[in-house]
Order: structure tokens, then C-alpha cells, then sequence
């Protein structure tokens, strides 16, 4: 069995060793001061469950569990780089954010802009890093459930970056503004000094 076989397996494990790691890291944060949104807050949260489940559960889904292609062993790995590339931007971000983290959409008391890191491109890298890990999960096992899972996720983390970004704009004020403007939502800016069109 050639070594690529093995890596729809690895990326189970790495998953699972993600998530531990994840909210053990979660235990170290500031205490709340303001909540966002309660309708943002369930409706990206409704959506972001929907998503991981045809993700993770995609027998649950019927048709949707299908596979487009049997994936090549260079896809595999590739696949596998994207994880890895994903969750590592993932930590890196949250290091940078120390106690200003939060699950939820709140300002924190003493809460920090950071401009940081991976937050000196691009406002909301964890986010960027999850969905990296989620697109190289879908090319190693190349369901449809797992494209549909992806386009939710992406709106469940679009719904939240706007609602924290309303709660952070006059939080912050000029500092926020021209952060905006040298930075890109979940990418980063090519051209830099232009305000973003949300």
C-alpha cells in the first residue's frame, strides 16, 4: 500500500489533535465586556454546524455523499499540505491574539486591535487558516458534501467577521478605519490604501 493511502487517516488524526488543542488554548482570554448580535451570533453559529457536519457526517446527507473523483496520490498530498498549512496559520494567528480571543462575537475588556502576525495582511487569518484546512480535507476525500460544507462555512465565518467588525469600528475608530484599508477580510490586500467595499 503506498504511503499516500494513509493520509485520509492522518488528517482524521490531525483534526481531532486540532480541536483538543483548540479549546485547551480556549481556557486563556480576557473576560467579556460587550456581546454582539444574538441573531448573528445563532444564525453563524446554525450555519457552521450545518457546514462541519457535511463535512464530518456526510452520510447524513444521502446523494450529497457521493465522491466527484478518486483523488491521485499528488492530490492527496497536496490535500494533506493544505491541513497542515491551515492549522498552522490557525495557531499562529491565535498566539497573536493572546487573551483577546473569543468563540463568540464580544469585545473584551482591555480588548486589544492587534496588527500583529498574520493580522498585519489579514483581519481574520483563523478563519482563513480553518477554511484552507477545510478546502485540503475536500480534495483528499472529494465528496460533494464536503464542497456544500465548505460554501457554508464560508458563510458562517463572512456572517461572524462583519458582526465582529461592527462591534470593533467604534471600538477602535481611525485606528480600525485604516487598519481596514491595509488589510483584506480573509485574504490579503493586493492593493493597499483602498477602503474596503463590505
Amino acid at each position: 500500500m503506498p504511503l499516500s493511502a494513509h493520509i485520509p487517516e492522518w488528517i482524521g488524526f490531525l483534526w481531532l489533535g486540532w480541536f483538543i488543542a483548540w479549546w485547551t488554548l480556549a481556557l486563556w482570554h480576557k473576560p467579556v465586556r460587550q456581546r454582539g448580535s444574538a441573531q448573528a451570533e445563532f444564525g453563524h453559529r446554525l450555519i457552521l454546524i450545518l457546514g462541519a457536519l457535511m463535512v464530518w457526517r456526510p452520510e447524513w446527507f444521502g446523494p450529497l455523499r457521493s465522491r466527484l473523483y478518486t483523488p491521485p496520490a499528488e492530490l492527496l498530498w497536496i490535500g494533506l499540505a493544505a491541513v497542515v498549512s491551515g492549522m498552522a496559520i490557525t495557531f499562529w494567528a491565535r498566539f497573536a491574539l493572546g487573551g483577546n480571543w473569543s468563540g463568540r462575537i464580544v469585545l473584551k475588556a482591555g480588548h486589544e486591535l492587534i496588527r500583529r502576525g498574520p493580522y498585519a495582511r489579514i483581519r481574520h487569518p483563523i478563519y482563513t487558516g480553518i477554511m484552507l484546512a477545510i478546502l485540503g480535507t475536500a480534495a483528499v476525500f472529494g465528496r460533494w458534501s464536503d464542497l456544500a460544507g465548505f460554501g457554508l462555512i464560508f458563510a458562517a465565518f463572512t456572517i461572524k467577521a462583519r458582526s465582529e467588525e461592527t462591534l470593533l469600528a467604534p471600538a477602535f475608530g481611525a485606528a480600525f478605519e485604516e487598519h481596514t484599508c491595509r488589510t483584506g477580510r480573509f485574504l490579503p490586500r493586493l492593493r493597499r490604501g483602498i477602503k474596503a467595499q463590505n
